[in-house]
């Protein structure tokens, strides 16, 4: 994975990934069904950032953006303004 993602994609994986993060995990969540619905826009947000293919060839949406966070944290060149 690297290609080059916009700044906004970048922030709204984070940001949704974080709200997640936060919700704690799926099985012991106090809503499992805004747990869920925020899964499924996280997945969306990877899909718009990286690509359909890209974003499938991880286990979840979780994994996908823990992967593209990190990546994106590290490199000097993946997010454009």
């Amino acid at each position: 994975m690297a290609r080059q993602i916009t700044l906004a994609q970048f922030e709204a994986v984070d940001g949704l990934y974080s709200q997640l993060l936060r919700m704690g995990d799926f099985m012991t969540c106090a809503d499992p069904r805004a747990w869920i619905s925020l899964s499924n826009r996280l997945n969306d947000a990877c899909i718009d950032a990286i690509g359909y293919d890209a974003t499938n060839a991880f286990e979840s949406a979780e994994a996908c953006a823990a992967d593209l966070v990190v990546r994106a944290l590290t490199s000097s060149t993946m997010v454009s303004a």
